[in-house]
Protein backbone atom coordinates (compact mmCIF):
# COMPACT_ATOMS: atom_id res chain seq x y z
CA UNK A 1 0.00 0.00 0.00
CA UNK A 2 1.39 3.39 -0.96
CA UNK A 3 1.76 6.29 1.42
CA UNK A 4 -0.92 8.20 -0.47
CA UNK A 5 -3.39 5.34 -0.05
CA UNK A 6 -2.61 5.08 3.64
CA UNK A 7 -2.93 8.82 4.04
CA UNK A 8 -6.25 8.96 2.26
CA UNK A 9 -7.53 6.02 4.27
CA UNK A 10 -6.50 7.72 7.49
CA UNK A 11 -8.27 10.94 6.73
CA UNK A 12 -11.43 9.52 5.21
CA UNK A 13 -11.76 7.29 8.23
CA UNK A 14 -11.22 10.17 10.64
CA UNK A 15 -13.69 12.35 8.76
CA UNK A 16 -16.37 9.82 9.61
CA UNK A 17 -16.86 11.05 13.11
CA UNK A 18 -19.61 8.56 13.76
CA UNK A 19 -16.98 5.83 13.32
CA UNK A 20 -13.63 7.24 14.18
CA UNK A 21 -13.49 10.45 16.16
CA UNK A 22 -13.39 8.74 19.53
CA UNK A 23 -13.49 10.94 22.57
CA UNK A 24 -10.82 10.55 25.20
CA UNK A 25 -10.06 12.53 28.32
CA UNK A 26 -6.89 14.25 29.54
CA UNK A 27 -4.89 12.58 32.29
CA UNK A 28 -5.13 15.76 34.35
CA UNK A 29 -8.45 15.60 36.15
CA UNK A 30 -9.24 19.03 36.12
CA UNK A 31 -14.03 25.52 32.60
CA UNK A 32 -13.12 31.81 32.72
CA UNK A 33 -16.75 31.40 31.21
CA UNK A 34 -16.96 30.52 27.50
CA UNK A 35 -19.68 32.27 25.55
CA UNK A 36 -21.02 31.70 22.07
CA UNK A 37 -20.92 34.60 19.68
CA UNK A 38 -22.81 35.59 16.56
CA UNK A 39 -24.60 33.01 14.44
CA UNK A 40 -23.84 32.86 10.73
CA UNK A 41 -26.16 30.92 8.44
CA UNK A 42 -24.44 28.90 5.72
CA UNK A 43 -25.76 26.61 3.00
CA UNK A 44 -25.18 22.92 3.56
CA UNK A 45 -26.58 19.60 2.33
CA UNK A 46 -26.77 18.39 5.92
CA UNK A 47 -30.37 18.27 7.22
CA UNK A 48 -29.52 19.24 10.77
CA UNK A 49 -31.75 22.24 11.32
CA UNK A 50 -33.99 23.99 8.85
CA UNK A 51 -35.42 27.47 8.64
CA UNK A 52 -38.14 29.31 6.84
CA UNK A 53 -38.12 32.82 5.42
CA UNK A 54 -39.08 35.38 8.05
CA UNK A 55 -40.77 37.86 5.73
CA UNK A 56 -44.03 37.45 7.70
CA UNK A 57 -44.15 36.81 11.42
CA UNK A 58 -47.32 35.23 12.64
CA UNK A 59 -48.62 35.47 16.20
CA UNK A 60 -48.97 32.33 18.26
CA UNK A 61 -52.59 31.77 17.31
CA UNK A 62 -52.23 32.64 13.64
CA UNK A 63 -52.96 30.18 10.87
CA UNK A 64 -49.95 28.55 9.30
CA UNK A 65 -51.09 29.74 5.89
CA UNK A 66 -49.92 33.22 6.88
CA UNK A 67 -46.33 32.09 6.46
CA UNK A 68 -44.37 30.62 3.56
CA UNK A 69 -45.72 27.18 2.62
CA UNK A 70 -42.70 25.89 0.71
CA UNK A 71 -40.30 23.48 2.45
CA UNK A 72 -37.10 25.37 3.25
CA UNK A 73 -33.55 24.69 2.11
CA UNK A 74 -31.36 22.92 4.61
CA UNK A 75 -28.79 24.75 6.64
CA UNK A 76 -26.41 24.43 9.53
CA UNK A 77 -25.01 27.02 11.85
CA UNK A 78 -21.44 28.16 12.29
CA UNK A 79 -20.33 30.20 15.26
CA UNK A 80 -17.34 32.46 15.61
CA UNK A 81 -14.83 30.58 17.77
CA UNK A 82 -14.46 31.71 21.37
CA UNK A 83 -10.80 32.32 22.29
CA UNK A 84 -9.43 29.62 24.56
CA UNK A 85 -6.71 29.95 27.22
CA UNK A 86 -4.18 28.41 24.84
CA UNK A 87 -4.31 29.02 21.12
CA UNK A 88 -4.00 25.98 18.87
CA UNK A 89 -2.28 26.61 15.52
CA UNK A 90 -3.96 25.16 12.46
CA UNK A 91 -2.06 23.37 9.68
CA UNK A 92 -1.73 25.10 6.32
CA UNK A 93 -4.46 24.35 3.80
CA UNK A 94 -3.06 22.45 0.81
CA UNK A 95 -4.35 23.02 -2.70
CA UNK A 96 -4.02 19.60 -4.31
CA UNK A 97 -6.85 17.07 -4.13
CA UNK A 98 -5.65 13.47 -4.64
CA UNK A 99 -7.82 10.93 -6.44
CA UNK A 100 -8.42 7.67 -4.56
CA UNK A 101 -7.03 4.68 -6.44
CA UNK A 102 -8.98 2.04 -4.51
CA UNK A 103 -12.46 0.96 -5.53
CA UNK A 104 -14.82 0.40 -2.59
CA UNK A 105 -16.18 -3.12 -2.21
CA UNK A 106 -19.17 -4.42 -0.26
CA UNK A 107 -18.87 -4.71 3.49
CA UNK A 108 -19.07 -8.40 4.43
CA UNK A 109 -19.17 -8.50 8.23
CA UNK A 110 -16.97 -10.76 10.30
CA UNK A 111 -18.46 -12.41 13.33
CA UNK A 112 -15.86 -13.33 15.99
CA UNK A 113 -16.49 -16.71 17.57
CA UNK A 114 -16.62 -17.29 21.31
CA UNK A 115 -13.52 -18.76 22.92
CA UNK A 116 -13.86 -21.82 25.17
CA UNK A 117 -14.28 -20.61 28.74
CA UNK A 118 -12.91 -22.33 31.82
CA UNK A 119 -14.58 -20.98 34.96
CA UNK A 120 -13.57 -21.86 38.49
CA UNK A 121 -16.33 -20.67 40.84
CA UNK A 122 -14.97 -18.91 43.90
CA UNK A 123 -15.87 -20.09 47.38
CA UNK A 124 -15.11 -16.70 48.90
CA UNK A 125 -17.61 -14.19 47.46
CA UNK A 126 -16.61 -11.72 50.16
CA UNK A 127 -13.12 -11.58 48.67
CA UNK A 128 -13.89 -11.58 45.00
CA UNK A 129 -17.08 -11.50 42.92
CA UNK A 130 -18.40 -14.84 41.74
CA UNK A 131 -17.96 -15.06 37.98
CA UNK A 132 -21.35 -14.78 36.27
CA UNK A 133 -22.49 -17.09 33.50
CA UNK A 134 -22.29 -15.81 29.90
CA UNK A 135 -25.35 -14.14 28.39
CA UNK A 136 -26.90 -15.52 25.18
CA UNK A 137 -25.21 -14.45 21.99
CA UNK A 138 -27.26 -11.78 20.24
CA UNK A 139 -28.07 -12.32 16.59
CA UNK A 140 -26.50 -9.56 14.53
CA UNK A 141 -28.16 -9.23 11.09
CA UNK A 142 -25.82 -10.07 8.23
CA UNK A 143 -26.45 -6.71 6.56
CA UNK A 144 -25.23 -4.82 9.63
CA UNK A 145 -21.63 -3.71 10.07
CA UNK A 146 -20.40 -3.33 13.63
CA UNK A 147 -17.41 -1.27 14.76
CA UNK A 148 -16.11 -0.53 18.24
CA UNK A 149 -14.36 2.81 18.69
CA UNK A 150 -11.93 3.12 21.57
CA UNK A 151 -10.55 6.30 23.09
CA UNK A 152 -7.25 5.43 24.72
CA UNK A 153 -4.83 7.28 26.96
CA UNK A 154 -2.01 4.99 25.80
CA UNK A 155 1.40 6.54 25.21
CA UNK A 156 4.58 4.93 23.86
CA UNK A 157 6.40 5.06 27.20
CA UNK A 158 3.47 3.69 29.20
CA UNK A 159 3.02 0.03 30.14
CA UNK A 160 -0.50 0.50 31.46
CA UNK A 161 -3.40 2.30 29.87
CA UNK A 162 -7.19 2.38 29.71
CA UNK A 163 -9.75 2.76 26.96
CA UNK A 164 -12.07 5.06 28.86
CA UNK A 165 -14.27 5.60 25.82
CA UNK A 166 -16.01 2.61 24.27
CA UNK A 167 -18.54 3.48 21.58
CA UNK A 168 -20.17 0.61 19.70
CA UNK A 169 -21.53 1.39 16.23
CA UNK A 170 -24.10 -0.51 14.18
CA UNK A 171 -24.18 0.61 10.56
CA UNK A 172 -26.74 -0.34 7.94
CA UNK A 173 -25.27 0.91 4.63
CA UNK A 174 -28.46 0.04 2.71
CA UNK A 175 -30.62 2.61 4.53
CA UNK A 176 -28.17 4.22 5.42
CA UNK A 177 -28.34 4.48 9.20
CA UNK A 178 -25.95 4.55 12.13
CA UNK A 179 -26.62 3.69 15.75
CA UNK A 180 -24.24 4.53 18.60
CA UNK A 181 -24.15 2.62 21.88
CA UNK A 182 -22.03 3.91 24.76
CA UNK A 183 -20.57 1.20 26.98
CA UNK A 184 -19.60 2.49 30.44
CA UNK A 185 -15.87 2.35 31.12
CA UNK A 186 -16.55 1.10 34.67
CA UNK A 187 -18.66 -1.85 33.57
CA UNK A 188 -17.33 -4.77 35.62
CA UNK A 189 -17.17 -7.84 33.39
CA UNK A 190 -15.44 -11.19 33.08
CA UNK A 191 -12.38 -11.16 30.83
CA UNK A 192 -12.69 -14.70 29.39
CA UNK A 193 -10.26 -17.22 30.88
CA UNK A 194 -8.78 -14.48 33.08
CA UNK A 195 -10.68 -12.61 35.80
CA UNK A 196 -13.27 -9.96 36.60
CA UNK A 197 -12.19 -6.42 35.69
CA UNK A 198 -13.36 -3.09 34.32
CA UNK A 199 -14.10 -3.38 30.63
CA UNK A 200 -11.80 -0.41 29.95
CA UNK A 201 -8.79 -2.59 30.88
CA UNK A 202 -9.50 -5.29 28.29
CA UNK A 203 -7.44 -3.67 25.54
CA UNK A 204 -4.39 -3.34 27.78
CA UNK A 205 -4.67 -6.83 29.29
CA UNK A 206 -5.20 -8.47 25.91
CA UNK A 207 -2.17 -6.69 24.48
CA UNK A 208 0.17 -7.42 27.39
CA UNK A 209 -0.87 -11.08 27.65
CA UNK A 210 -0.70 -11.74 23.90
CA UNK A 211 -4.36 -12.70 23.80
CA UNK A 212 -5.64 -14.03 20.49
CA UNK A 213 -6.47 -10.88 18.55
CA UNK A 214 -4.61 -8.72 21.07
CA UNK A 215 -6.43 -6.07 23.05
CA UNK A 216 -9.37 -5.74 20.64
CA UNK A 217 -9.68 -9.53 20.63
CA UNK A 218 -10.08 -9.68 24.40
CA UNK A 219 -12.48 -6.73 24.37
CA UNK A 220 -14.60 -8.51 21.77
CA UNK A 221 -14.74 -11.64 23.90
CA UNK A 222 -15.61 -9.61 27.00
CA UNK A 223 -18.47 -7.89 25.15
CA UNK A 224 -19.67 -11.23 23.84
CA UNK A 225 -19.58 -12.81 27.29
CA UNK A 226 -21.39 -10.03 29.17
CA UNK A 227 -23.37 -8.16 26.49
CA UNK A 228 -23.90 -10.80 23.80
CA UNK A 229 -22.45 -8.62 21.00
CA UNK A 230 -19.22 -8.43 19.03
CA UNK A 231 -17.61 -5.92 16.68
CA UNK A 232 -16.50 -6.73 13.14
CA UNK A 233 -13.76 -4.10 13.29
CA UNK A 234 -12.15 -1.76 15.78
CA UNK A 235 -10.65 1.73 15.72
CA UNK A 236 -8.48 3.08 18.53
CA UNK A 237 -7.51 6.74 18.85
CA UNK A 238 -5.15 8.31 21.37
CA UNK A 239 -5.85 11.51 23.26
CA UNK A 240 -4.15 13.75 20.68
CA UNK A 241 -6.50 12.58 17.94
CA UNK A 242 -9.58 14.44 19.09
CA UNK A 243 -7.90 17.84 19.57
CA UNK A 244 -6.10 17.53 16.24
CA UNK A 245 -9.13 16.55 14.21
CA UNK A 246 -11.51 19.10 15.71
CA UNK A 247 -9.00 21.87 14.99
CA UNK A 248 -8.58 20.62 11.42
CA UNK A 249 -12.34 20.81 11.05
CA UNK A 250 -12.20 24.43 12.18
CA UNK A 251 -14.04 23.61 15.37
CA UNK A 252 -17.50 22.13 15.87
CA UNK A 253 -20.84 23.57 16.98
CA UNK A 254 -22.34 21.69 19.91
CA UNK A 255 -25.78 22.16 21.50
CA UNK A 256 -25.12 22.15 25.25
CA UNK A 257 -28.32 21.08 27.00
CA UNK A 258 -27.02 20.89 30.57
CA UNK A 259 -24.86 23.44 32.35
CA UNK A 260 -21.33 22.09 32.73
CA UNK A 261 -18.75 23.42 35.16
CA UNK A 262 -15.28 22.04 35.82
CA UNK A 263 -11.63 22.97 36.08
CA UNK A 264 -9.83 23.93 32.88
CA UNK A 265 -6.89 21.48 32.70
CA UNK A 266 -4.37 24.08 31.50
CA UNK A 267 -2.97 26.50 34.10
CA UNK A 268 -2.69 30.22 33.47
CA UNK A 269 0.57 32.18 33.46
CA UNK A 270 0.57 32.07 37.27
CA UNK A 271 0.20 28.32 37.39
CA UNK A 272 -3.38 28.52 38.64
CA UNK A 273 -6.25 26.36 37.43
CA UNK A 274 -9.56 28.11 36.76
CA UNK A 275 -13.09 26.85 36.68
CA UNK A 276 -14.98 27.49 33.47
CA UNK A 277 -18.65 26.89 32.75
CA UNK A 278 -20.79 26.31 29.68
CA UNK A 279 -24.38 27.50 30.02
CA UNK A 280 -27.18 25.86 28.01
CA UNK A 281 -27.06 27.04 24.43
CA UNK A 282 -25.10 26.54 21.23
CA UNK A 283 -21.33 26.68 21.62
CA UNK A 284 -18.51 26.65 19.11
CA UNK A 285 -15.70 24.41 20.34
CA UNK A 286 -12.12 24.14 19.23
CA UNK A 287 -10.16 20.97 19.96
CA UNK A 288 -9.21 21.57 23.60
CA UNK A 289 -12.68 22.75 24.59
CA UNK A 290 -14.28 19.79 22.78
CA UNK A 291 -11.99 17.41 24.68
CA UNK A 292 -12.81 19.12 27.98
CA UNK A 293 -16.54 18.88 27.20
CA UNK A 294 -16.22 15.20 26.27
CA UNK A 295 -14.24 14.06 29.30
CA UNK A 296 -15.39 16.35 32.15
CA UNK A 297 -16.81 14.28 34.98
CA UNK A 298 -16.22 16.17 38.25
CA UNK A 299 -19.74 17.59 38.41
CA UNK A 300 -21.61 15.03 36.30
CA UNK A 301 -22.01 11.27 36.00
CA UNK A 302 -20.18 8.89 33.72
CA UNK A 303 -23.44 8.42 31.82
CA UNK A 304 -23.70 12.15 31.15
CA UNK A 305 -20.13 12.15 29.87
CA UNK A 306 -20.94 9.36 27.43
CA UNK A 307 -23.86 11.35 26.02
CA UNK A 308 -21.55 14.34 25.56
CA UNK A 309 -19.03 12.13 23.76
CA UNK A 310 -21.74 11.12 21.31
CA UNK A 311 -22.62 14.79 20.78
CA UNK A 312 -19.04 15.60 19.83
CA UNK A 313 -18.92 12.64 17.43
CA UNK A 314 -22.10 13.81 15.78
CA UNK A 315 -20.91 17.42 15.55
CA UNK A 316 -17.66 16.28 13.94
CA UNK A 317 -19.51 14.22 11.36
CA UNK A 318 -21.80 17.15 10.51
CA UNK A 319 -18.85 19.51 10.14
CA UNK A 320 -17.00 16.97 8.02
CA UNK A 321 -19.92 16.90 5.59
CA UNK A 322 -19.78 20.68 5.16
CA UNK A 323 -16.22 20.91 3.93
CA UNK A 324 -14.00 19.05 1.49
CA UNK A 325 -11.22 17.93 3.80
CA UNK A 326 -9.70 15.49 1.32
CA UNK A 327 -7.71 18.46 0.02
CA UNK A 328 -5.75 18.44 3.26
CA UNK A 329 -4.63 14.80 3.08
CA UNK A 330 -1.03 15.31 1.87
CA UNK A 331 -0.26 17.98 4.46
CA UNK A 332 -1.90 16.06 7.30
CA UNK A 333 -0.23 12.68 6.82
CA UNK A 334 2.84 13.38 9.01
CA UNK A 335 0.57 14.58 11.83
CA UNK A 336 -2.19 11.97 11.64
CA UNK A 337 -0.60 8.63 10.83
CA UNK A 338 0.36 8.04 14.46
CA UNK A 339 -2.94 9.05 16.02
CA UNK A 340 -4.91 5.83 15.60
CA UNK A 341 -4.90 2.17 14.72
CA UNK A 342 -7.57 0.09 13.02
CA UNK A 343 -8.14 -3.22 11.27
CA UNK A 344 -10.56 -1.63 8.80
CA UNK A 345 -9.28 -2.36 5.27
CA UNK A 346 -8.85 0.66 3.04
CA UNK A 347 -11.60 -0.38 0.62
CA UNK A 348 -14.02 -0.71 3.53
CA UNK A 349 -13.12 2.79 4.67
CA UNK A 350 -14.08 4.21 1.28
CA UNK A 351 -17.37 2.31 1.33
CA UNK A 352 -18.08 3.72 4.78
CA UNK A 353 -17.16 7.19 3.58
CA UNK A 354 -19.82 6.84 0.90
CA UNK A 355 -22.31 5.79 3.55
CA UNK A 356 -21.37 8.80 5.68
CA UNK A 357 -21.92 11.18 2.77
CA UNK A 358 -25.43 9.81 2.21
CA UNK A 359 -26.42 9.73 5.86
CA UNK A 360 -29.16 11.99 7.24
CA UNK A 361 -29.19 13.11 10.86
CA UNK A 362 -32.65 11.65 11.42
CA UNK A 363 -31.07 8.24 10.79
CA UNK A 364 -28.41 8.69 13.47
CA UNK A 365 -29.53 7.14 16.76
CA UNK A 366 -27.84 7.31 20.17
CA UNK A 367 -28.18 4.84 23.02
CA UNK A 368 -26.45 4.30 26.35
CA UNK A 369 -26.08 1.50 28.81
CA UNK A 370 -27.19 3.79 31.58
CA UNK A 371 -27.95 3.89 35.26
CA UNK A 372 -31.07 1.70 34.97
CA UNK A 373 -29.18 -1.05 33.13
CA UNK A 374 -26.44 -1.53 35.73
CA UNK A 375 -26.00 -2.19 39.43
CA UNK A 376 -23.43 -0.26 41.50
CA UNK A 377 -20.81 -2.48 43.12
CA UNK A 378 -17.65 -1.96 45.17
CA UNK A 379 -14.77 -4.33 44.46
CA UNK A 380 -12.68 -5.89 47.22
CA UNK A 381 -9.98 -3.33 46.37
CA UNK A 382 -12.50 -0.54 47.03
CA UNK A 383 -13.18 0.40 43.41
CA UNK A 384 -16.62 1.70 42.43
CA UNK A 385 -17.86 -0.18 39.36
CA UNK A 386 -21.10 -1.23 37.65
CA UNK A 387 -22.38 -4.77 37.17
CA UNK A 388 -24.34 -5.28 33.94
CA UNK A 389 -28.00 -6.27 34.34
CA UNK A 390 -28.71 -8.40 31.28
CA UNK A 391 -32.51 -8.35 31.57
CA UNK A 392 -32.40 -4.54 31.50
CA UNK A 393 -29.68 -4.32 28.83
CA UNK A 394 -31.41 -6.68 26.37
CA UNK A 395 -34.16 -4.20 25.33
CA UNK A 396 -31.44 -1.60 24.69
CA UNK A 397 -29.52 -4.05 22.49
CA UNK A 398 -32.78 -4.84 20.68
CA UNK A 399 -33.18 -1.15 19.80
CA UNK A 400 -29.53 -0.76 18.83
CA UNK A 401 -29.59 -3.71 16.45
CA UNK A 402 -33.02 -2.99 14.95
CA UNK A 403 -32.92 -2.52 11.19
CA UNK A 404 -34.78 0.66 10.21
CA UNK A 405 -37.67 -0.34 7.98
CA UNK A 406 -37.02 2.60 5.65
CA UNK A 407 -34.96 5.75 5.61
CA UNK A 408 -36.83 8.12 7.93
CA UNK A 409 -35.49 11.08 5.95
CA UNK A 410 -37.47 10.06 2.84
CA UNK A 411 -40.68 9.19 4.64
CA UNK A 412 -43.45 11.76 4.93
CA UNK A 413 -41.53 14.34 6.95
CA UNK A 414 -43.12 16.07 9.92
CA UNK A 415 -42.04 19.72 9.92
CA UNK A 416 -42.20 21.51 13.25
CA UNK A 417 -41.72 25.27 13.42
CA UNK A 418 -39.78 26.33 16.52
CA UNK A 419 -40.07 29.70 18.23
CA UNK A 420 -37.72 30.71 21.01
CA UNK A 421 -40.04 32.59 23.32
CA UNK A 422 -37.70 32.41 26.31
CA UNK A 423 -35.27 35.25 25.65
CA UNK A 424 -32.39 32.79 26.21
CA UNK A 425 -30.00 32.68 23.23
CA UNK A 426 -30.03 29.54 21.10
CA UNK A 427 -32.55 27.58 23.13
CA UNK A 428 -34.45 26.94 19.90
CA UNK A 429 -31.36 25.08 18.67
CA UNK A 430 -31.48 22.91 21.78
CA UNK A 431 -35.12 22.07 21.11
CA UNK A 432 -34.33 21.33 17.47
CA UNK A 433 -31.46 19.05 18.44
CA UNK A 434 -33.76 17.11 20.74
CA UNK A 435 -36.58 16.59 18.26
CA UNK A 436 -34.49 15.79 15.16
CA UNK A 437 -33.41 12.48 16.68
CA UNK A 438 -37.05 11.47 16.89
CA UNK A 439 -37.60 11.92 13.16
CA UNK A 440 -38.99 15.47 13.16
CA UNK A 441 -37.63 18.23 10.91
CA UNK A 442 -37.30 21.43 12.96
CA UNK A 443 -37.65 24.80 11.25
CA UNK A 444 -36.44 27.78 13.25
CA UNK A 445 -38.26 31.07 12.93
CA UNK A 446 -38.37 34.39 14.80
CA UNK A 447 -41.06 34.53 17.51
CA UNK A 448 -43.61 37.30 17.82
CA UNK A 449 -42.29 37.94 21.34
CA UNK A 450 -39.77 36.46 23.80
CA UNK A 451 -41.64 36.51 27.10
CA UNK A 452 -43.78 33.39 26.95
CA UNK A 453 -44.24 31.94 30.42
CA UNK A 454 -45.38 28.51 29.26
CA UNK A 455 -44.24 26.29 26.44
CA UNK A 456 -47.04 25.93 23.91
CA UNK A 457 -47.84 23.92 20.82
CA UNK A 458 -49.96 25.33 18.01
CA UNK A 459 -51.39 22.37 16.09
CA UNK A 460 -52.52 23.05 12.51
CA UNK A 461 -53.97 19.64 11.59
CA UNK A 462 -57.52 18.37 11.63
CA UNK A 463 -56.66 15.32 13.71
CA UNK A 464 -53.69 14.53 15.95
CA UNK A 465 -53.54 10.93 14.77
CA UNK A 466 -50.19 10.17 13.16
CA UNK A 467 -49.05 13.78 13.53
CA UNK A 468 -46.44 13.25 16.24
CA UNK A 469 -48.25 15.70 18.53
CA UNK A 470 -48.25 13.42 21.57
CA UNK A 471 -44.53 12.74 21.17
CA UNK A 472 -43.72 16.46 20.95
CA UNK A 473 -45.85 17.01 24.06
CA UNK A 474 -43.88 14.33 25.88
CA UNK A 475 -40.47 15.58 24.71
CA UNK A 476 -41.18 19.13 25.90
CA UNK A 477 -43.53 18.40 28.79
CA UNK A 478 -46.46 20.33 27.29
CA UNK A 479 -49.80 19.71 28.97
CA UNK A 480 -53.00 19.41 26.93
CA UNK A 481 -54.19 22.82 28.14
CA UNK A 482 -51.19 24.42 26.43
CA UNK A 483 -51.99 22.91 23.02
CA UNK A 484 -53.75 25.38 20.71
CA UNK A 485 -55.71 23.89 17.80
CA UNK A 486 -55.90 25.93 14.59
CA UNK A 487 -57.21 23.73 11.78
CA UNK A 488 -55.41 24.46 8.54
CA UNK A 489 -55.13 21.46 6.15
CA UNK A 490 -52.89 23.45 3.77
CA UNK A 491 -50.35 24.37 6.41
CA UNK A 492 -46.70 23.65 5.47
CA UNK A 493 -46.02 22.54 9.06
CA UNK A 494 -47.84 20.16 11.33
CA UNK A 495 -47.30 22.27 14.40
CA UNK A 496 -45.47 25.19 15.94
CA UNK A 497 -43.51 24.73 19.17
CA UNK A 498 -43.22 27.92 21.22
CA UNK A 499 -40.65 27.60 23.99
CA UNK A 500 -41.55 29.34 27.23
CA UNK A 501 -39.77 30.15 30.46
CA UNK A 502 -40.73 26.73 31.84
CA UNK A 503 -38.68 24.91 29.17
CA UNK A 504 -36.18 22.58 30.85
CA UNK A 505 -33.15 22.17 28.61
CA UNK A 506 -31.46 19.51 30.74
CA UNK A 507 -33.52 16.34 31.09
CA UNK A 508 -30.79 13.98 32.20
Amino acid sequence: MTKLQITLAVFVCMLMAFILGAMVYLIIDSTTTVRSSNVVVVNSPTPFLQTRPTETLAPANASATQVNKQPPPTWTITLTPTPLPTATPKPPTPTQTPTPSITPTPLPPRRPTAVPIEITPTSHPSVTLTIPTPVPRYHIPKEALTIVVLGSDQRPEWHHWNTDVIQYFVIYPDVPSVTMLSIPRDLYVFLPNLYMARINTADMVGTLQNYDGGGPGLLNQAMLYSLGITADYYVKVNFEGLIELVNILGGVDVPVHCRLEDYWPIPDENGEYHIIALEPGLHHMEGELALWYARSRKTTSVFSRERRQQQILEAMWQKGKQVNLLEAVPALYPELNHLFETDLPVDKIFSLALTAAQLDLVNVRRYNIGYWEVEPYVTYQGGSVFLPLWDEILPVIDDVMAHPATNRAVQNPIYVEVWNGTGNPHWDYLAADRMVHYGFIPMLNEPDRRDYARTQIVFFGSTPKGSGLSLIQSLFNVSQENVIYVEDPNAPVKMRLILGQDYVTCRY
